[in-house]
């Protein structure tokens, strides 16, 4: 009897030791955007904070604001919250959301993105069905389904070209308050109604030239991953002897 209850208690003890590895490997953690080029005019803004200018290299915690003025362009890198998005100018966005949650080498991320004026052009690399990747205008929210990586050029007036991969564009009607959702696939673009009123948004292929993948900034120095800020929680512990999580200091 004494072999097989000391068996019992190691195995006790490495089910306890491979339960705390489990809760202690999931981290929750903040993204950030990494800039990887500027071109002409642009600023950024953090919580109602006055309008500074942008500068290559600079890290961007979500919540920031960005806008472009004539002839200017911003180049960003998501890293693990999707890859990359370009600013076209006259283009005003509100990074959201870039949150994280890493369990090993897996990432489950969670991009909104808030395009108040003007156009970004994005990639999107494939990604788990527990992610989300959504982009806001005034009237549409874009959802960006991770089946495949993705491409997409999406405009503040709600117009939204899938270059590559696949989306569903919820509209919701300026004049009713309705909103309908669309599938929108590969070289095909999503447009809203002229007059609301009287009719409904479309999806039809994507013009010639319509949507042509902008180049980077020239010497923007490629994709970096975007430094990951991880958010202290309370610390789990897995008690050996009841199986129980517990308290750090507790007994």
């Amino acid at each position: 009897m004494k072999p097989t209850g000391s068996f019992s208690k190691i195995a006790a003890y490495g089910v306890a030791i491979a339960a705390l590895m489990i809760v202690s490997s999931t981290k929750a953690a903040e993204g950030s955007a990494v800039v990887l080029g500027v071109k002409g005019t642009a600023q950024h803004s953090v919580a109602g904070s006055d309008w500074q200018t942008l500068k290559s290299g600079s890290v961007l915690k979500p919540g920031a604001l960005l806008k472009t003025g004539i002839n200017s362009q911003i180049d960003l890198s998501l890293g693990a919250n999707g890859e990359s998005v370009i600013l076209f100018e006259g283009t005003t966005l509100s990074l959201t959301k870039l949150n994280q949650e890493r369990n090993g080498i897996n990432v489950i991320f969670e991009t909104f993105l808030d395009l108040q004026t003007g156009t970004i052009q994005g990639k999107v690399k494939k990604f788990s069905q527990a992610s989300k990747y959504e982009v806001k205008t005034p009237h549409t929210i874009v959802g960006i389904n991770g089946d495949e990586d993705n491409e997409y050029q999406i405009s503040a007036d709600g117009k939204s070209s899938i270059l590559k991969g696949t989306a569903i564009v919820a509209y919701t009607n300026p004049s009713t308050g309705a909103v309908t959702t669309s599938n929108v696939g590969g070289n095909q673009t999503f447009v809203p109604p002229v007059d609301p009123g009287t009719s409904a948004p479309s999806v039809r292929p994507t013009g010639a030239g319509e949507a042509t993948p902008q180049a980077p900034i020239p010497g923007g120095g490629g994709v970096p991953l975007a430094p990951i800020v991880v958010v202290t929680e309370p610390v789990q512990f897995v008690s050996p002897g009841t199986g129980k999580p517990v308290s750090s200091g507790g007994q």
